[in-house]
Parts: C-alpha cells; structure tokens; sequence
C-alpha cells in the first residue's frame, strides 16, 4: 500500500500543512510534535512526491541511473550512452553516483521513488541489495542492471562477456609467439572478476601452458598504484614475463609510469593489453585494450526498460555483449619459446 501524507497528518492527529512543514523544515512545528511526525514517517516508510500532482496519471519522463564512482572512464561512457539512447526516446536521466562503501543506497532509492522516475538502470553497482531493488519493483518501477548483474524475476540484464574478452587477448598474445604471459586484475570477489580471470587461464590451458604463480597479480581493487605494486612485482619475478594483461586500462597507468621509471619500452621490452578501452587511447604509447561498445549497451538498456513500461509482467530479458580488441601493436612479435 502506497503511503500518502495524508495518512501521516491522519496517525499524528496533525494538518497537512504541519507535515509540510516537517518534511520541508520550514516553519514552527513543536519539537514534541515533530518527533512524533518524524517517527510516523520511518516507521510508515513514507517517500514525498517530489513532482508535482498534475503528473500524478502520467509518465514524467525521468529515467533514474544509479552508478558506482571510479576513476576509470568504463561507467562515464556507459553513462554518456545511456544518456544518448534516453534522449532520443524522449526520456531525462538523472544520475546519482555512488561511492563504494558510504551507505547511500537507501537515500538514493528513496531519492529515485521521489522523483517518480519511470525505470531504473543499475550499473555494476552490487553494493546495492536484492532488497533495495526490491523496493522499486514493489513500486511497479521497472529496473534494468548492466555488467554486475542479478538473477532476479522481472528484472533486465545487460551481461558482459567478459570471459570470452579476456580470453581473446590472451589468445592475440599467444599468436604473437608469448608463452609468458602474465595477469593483472582485481580480487575474485564478483563475477565479472572471476570471469576475466577465468579467461586467462582458459586460453593459456588450450595453449599446454601452465602459468608461474607469480603472474597473477590480484590486487584488492582498481587504481593506478595498484597497477604499478603489481608491475613491480612482475618485475621480480623468478621468471620474467614477456607480456602482460590487464583487466582495466587503469591499471596500465600504472604500468606504464613503473616502465618510464625503469627505462623499459612498450612494446620493445614488455606486451600489453588493456581492458576497456578508456585511457588506453590516452597513454604514452596509446596501447592495445579489450573494448566494449558503449552505444550498444545505452540502447539495450533504454528499450529494455521501455518494453518493460508496456508490459510489466514480460519475462525477464537477459541480453549479452561481446567486446572486442583494439589492436594498437602493443604486443611485440617474438619467437615462440618452448619451455618456461
């Protein structure tokens, strides 16, 4: 049941206007008074309409995006897209960025039910709970997540497959002749950690070879200096590698800085390939990097929540996206070794 602000003046024994009053702080209402108004409001889980009651039977065109903050550019172009696709559907986004472990998803679901949005897209955001998405399907809120997905009934997914990426880089590494082929990602925690992983080591079993223990360099998250801890200890190794990949472009600034440091050239002296394709284009050398293509997410995701604003019931919709490599010759050819 939909809880009005009527129903919170009617269980304080108060106005409409003293509630106003209470959710706008604006005005004398009593401290006793406002308390008990206060409370009414957690307890009942009342959100306040923030657009106006004229809109009340219709759409208001605001398609909300919840998206985590990071200092890769992945979810500034999945943004831009979403943006793109929305508006030529006639649709407003409002964004609201999350910062890993601050607690403001409750504030945010509730921020997005204000403003009556029409759907929801959800970005690689798994900080975000069943339960909170929950509470926009109770509100017939359609809700689409891309990349770091659930499996939840009647909720779209956009799902990268980011195993066969990764697997596809490897494999380019391989044609070149490499045989030591090194790994940096981030810690298994997520799916889409583990897949990229897991194609990694896919490609180097169908090629006969087992990697040192040392190439796999799992760093507790994404950053420029975790790319440079992790070259670092490549570097030491008791077996060299040849060439690197890595599962996010941000770890190749990293990368990068240590080799300039060292006087260690790309491709001359170390492979590498990217993932995501972002910064890749922007560094020095502009290095080989698995893309996504973020227009086709943005659309997906727009006409996934349109269908679904027509028929809430459909079925849940499970849509995947191949990336694709971006060859910038930054893995150098070599002779194909025979043994580690």
């Amino acid at each position: 049941m939909t809880i009005k602000m009527s129903d919170i003046a009617k269980a304080a024994g108060v106005s409409l206007a003293t509630v106003g009053r209470v959710l706008h702080n604006n005005g004398y209402v009593s401290e006793e008074k406002r308390q008990e108004i206060e409370r009414i409001i957690k307890e009942t889980g009342y959100i306040p309409n923030r657009i106006a009651q004229g809109l009340k039977k219709s759409r208001s065109k605001i398609i909300g995006h919840l998206t985590l903050f990071n200092p890769n550019m992945q979810y500034q172009e999945i943004s831009s897209a979403v943006n793109a696709a929305a508006a030529e559907s006639g649709y407003q986004v409002l964004t609201l960025t999350c910062h890993q472990g601050s607690g403001e998803e409750e504030q945010q679901i509730n921020d997005l039910i204000g403003h009556r949005v029409d759907g929801v897209i959800i970005t690689s955001y798994q900080a975000l709970s069943q339960e909170w998405i929950g509470r926009l399907l109770e509100r017939q809120i359609p809700v689409v997540m891309v990349e770091r997905t659930y499996d939840m009934p009647l909720v779209d997914r956009i799902v990268v497959n980011d195993l066969a990426g990764s697997k596809e880089a490897v494999r380019h590494m391989l044609h070149k002749g490499h045989r030591r082929i090194a790994f940096v990602g981030a810690a298994l925690d997520y799916q889409v950690e583990k897949d990229r992983y897991a194609g990694y080591l896919e490609a180097l079993k169908e090629a006969g070879i087992v990697p040192l223990e040392q190439w796999s360099q799992l760093m507790p998250g994404y950053s420029v200096e975790a790319g440079r801890k992790a070259i670092d200890e490549l570097l030491h190794a008791r077996v060299s590698p040849t060439a690197v990949f890595m599962t996010s472009d941000i770890f190749a600034c990293g990368v990068l800085q240590v080799l300039y440091e060292r006087g260690l050239r790309v491709p001359d002296d170390l492979s590498l390939i990217g993932y995501d394709n972002t910064l890749s284009a922007l560094l020095s050398p502009p290095i080989t990097s698995v893309g996504l293509p973020f227009e086709k997410i943005g659309d997906h995701a727009i006409r996934l929540l349109l269908r679904r604003m027509e028929d809430p019931g459909v079925s849940a919709c499970s849509v995947g996206i191949d990336p694709f490599l971006m060859d910038r010759h930054t893995v150098r050819e070599r002779q194909e070794e025979q043994s580690l």
